[in-house]
């Protein structure tokens, strides 16, 4: 009888577990450089896990092997880094156009690179091959919608650098369209009428931007590599399916999302993290009080930093009682002090579980912030560009972080900001409140972001999930009703007060 009920028990499970037919998945990264990966590995494995076909087709060198799945590796990705590398970016890190015009340039490169690798076209000519579901980075991929529109599939998109105005506009979220823009530099967090007309025209501009630099070379290669005309770029992108969003309402920003846009923020966090070397283990054991871990992200930022900023962090770092982890590029350091450990490979997740560890110097990487939200670790932000900008300044809102211009920064600000952060007990009370709600979910990111994308299968697209964009038009979200009725009212005053004097003077020029 007990092995009966066994037995039952675990045809239950296969039921559950297998609910969702198997599907045949496609999933195009045209990332070229690695962090995007480490959200993207965890969601294939679990794709496969599930059952599921899964062709990637993505860089070279940048994702390893995933068991079961199909890579197409194209080496155009790869090459485009190169030539980004070699680009002078001090001149476009603080004006809009400058960086989009250098960002167009690149998603048209790798784009082009990609729908004209021969295995990518083999695989759009093969009449025997069916695709139920497309999955993209949803911003400026549009020449990749076409593999929707060709295969007839469904349409996802995986959003590994969080949400923007334009994310919640492809997934049919028109209304929180002022609450992130694509590139933050300038844009304001303030909650005043002012504020929030500010940047609706710096939204505005964004969407210029989009329209008159990305978009067309976009439109152009969608045109030419899948024969079909524009219009159809224009409706098929804005009919993502499930729109899944690298982050949580629990860390400082509230949404108002639609039932199509899923927040999956820590899903990276499924892969298992790789343990502290023991030289490393028993150097942060030893810090009786405290470490701080200091990392700028990937050595490509490296080249974008002060020349002098090397010197002021070591020169602050040494006159500090506390240990500090650096992630170094190189070897060595002249004038190092004993209390700072250079490793060019930190095992970050690890590292900022350990207890000792009291403050994460950062340059605020999406992914760099949400872990450390996991571990309740305060932060010292230090922005260079794109969304680090927004992921600092709404960790210093929420008050588990404080926020330095890398470009002005001196010792002692350095070293008031540090001690501030370490020794005001309000920050780490602070961050274990954020770790404490970001921890509390019903089921994991990853565990999430498959159910609903299998929920997309068996639903057939479930284009039910969608808001439509008539249902939330312009005019009522900016108050534009309002508006028009009050500068009626001064519009109908003001031309009673010019109708009147023009009457009085009439009447004094006749007498």
């Amino acid at each position: 009888m007990k092995t009966a009920k066994i037995l039952v028990a675990l045809f239950t499970l296969v039921l559950c577990t297998r609910s969702t037919e198997s599907a045949n998945v496609l999933a195009i990264f045209a990332y070229s450089f690695s962090t995007p990966y480490t959200v993207v590995k965890p969601y294939i494995k679990a794709l496969v896990n599930n059952g599921h076909n899964v062709t990637v087709i993505s860089s070279k060198q940048l994702l390893a092997d995933i068991e079961n799945v199909r890579h197409i590796r194209v080496a155009a990705i790869d090459q485009v880094i190169e030539y980004v590398m070699n680009i002078d970016f001090s001149e476009c890190l603080y004006s809009k156009w400058k960086e989009s015009l250098v960002s167009s340039s690149f998603y048209y490169n790798v784009s082009i690179g990609i729908l004209s690798d021969s295995r990518v076209q083999s695989l759009l000519h093969d009449k025997s091959e069916k695709f139920d579901m497309i999955v993209l980075e949803p911003t400026h991929s549009e020449a990749f919608i076409g593999f929707a529109e060709h295969f007839d599939a469904s349409l996802v998109g995986l959003s590994t650098f969080g949400s923007s105005w334009l994310t919640d506009h492809l997934a049919g979220n028109s209304a929180p369209s002022v609450y992130r823009p694509v590139q933050p530099i300038g844009y304001s967090h303030g909650d005043s009428l002012v504020d929030k007309w500010n940047n609706w025209i710096y939204i505005a501009e964004e969407w210029l931007i989009d329209r008159l630099l990305i978009l067309p070379g976009q439109l152009e290669l969608f045109t030419r590599y899948f024969q079909l005309p524009s219009s159809r770029l224009f409706e098929r992108r804005t009919s993502y399916s499930l729109m899944l969003i690298n982050q949580h309402f629990s860390l400082g920003r509230v949404r108002s999302n639609v039932p199509n846009v899923i927040e999956v923020a820590g899903i990276h966090m499924a892969e298992p993290s790789e343990p502290l070397e023991p030289e490393l283990l028993d150097f942060v054991n030893g810090a009786e009080h405290g470490v701080i871990y200091f990392s700028m992200g990937m050595k490509i930022l490296s080249r974008w930093l002060p020349k002098n900023i090397e010197q002021k962090m070591l020169q602050t770092f040494s006159k500090l009682k506390q240990r500090v982890v650096w992630k170094y590029e190189e070897n060595t350091m002249l004038n190092k002090s004993e209390n700072i450990y250079l490793s060019h490979n930190v095992p970050q997740r690890q590292l900022l579980e350990h207890a000792n560890v009291k403050l994460f110097i950062t340059n605020g990487g999406l992914l760099s912030t949400i872990e450390a939200a996991y571990s309740g670790v305060p932060m010292l932000g230090l922005p260079i560009y794109f969304d680090q900008f927004d992921n600092v300044e709404r960790m210093v809102k929420v008050g588990v972080a404080r926020k330095l211009d890398i470009n002005t920064l001196t010792e002692e600000q350095l070293m008031i900001n540090i001690k501030e952060l370490l020794q005001n007990p309000i920050y780490a009370q602070k961050a274990n409140e954020m770790s404490k709600r970001f921890r509390d979910q019903p089921t994991s990111p990853l565990e999430a972001a498959m159910w609903w994308t299998e929920y997309v299968l068996r639903h057939k697209g479930a284009p039910h999930m969608r808001m439509a964009e008539d249902d939330i038009s312009f005019a009522p979200y900016y108050k534009l009703n309002i508006f028009s009725v009050l500068l009626a009212r001064i519009a109908f005053s003001a031309f009673v007060v010019v109708l009147a004097c023009a009457f009085v003077v009439h009447f004094i020029w006749k007498k």
